[in-house]
């Protein structure tokens, strides 16, 4: 890797190994979670579900699609209108991610300091 030219600006090749493709670093952010996002697409839903989501999480993302679609129970005219609960557990875990990320930073910094 080559160092900053005469311009100011940085080579094109620190942007290669960024670990993402965003354009800006936030740190309170998970550089990953766009890769995470991805993995949670191709798990199938039975592994998801039983194996992947903890209890509560579980139940958060029920309790959260319930809301969303009436308590559940929507009427028959609006079933083209109900998102899949599945979408509801990847937010969670997703969400899961980020405050995992967010702490082992914190953790970091705070060691380092």
């Amino acid at each position: 890797m080559s160092s900053i030219n005469a311009s100011g600006q940085d080579n094109e090749d620190k942007n290669k190994l960024c670990p993402s493709d965003r354009t800006t670093h936030d740190k309170s952010r998970s550089p990953y979670m766009d890769e995470f996002s991805e993995l949670l697409k191709k798990v199938p839903s039975d592994i998801l579900w039983n194996e992947l989501a903890t209890s509560q999480q579980r139940q958060l993302a029920t309790s959260l699609w319930e809301a969303t679609n009436y308590g559940g129970k929507p009427k028959p005219g609006q079933f083209k209108d109900v998102e899949p609960k599945r979408q509801y557990l990847e937010w969670v875990l997703r969400m899961e991610h980020d405050k995992q990320w967010r702490n082992s930073q914190k953790k970091r910094y705070t060691a380092d300091n």
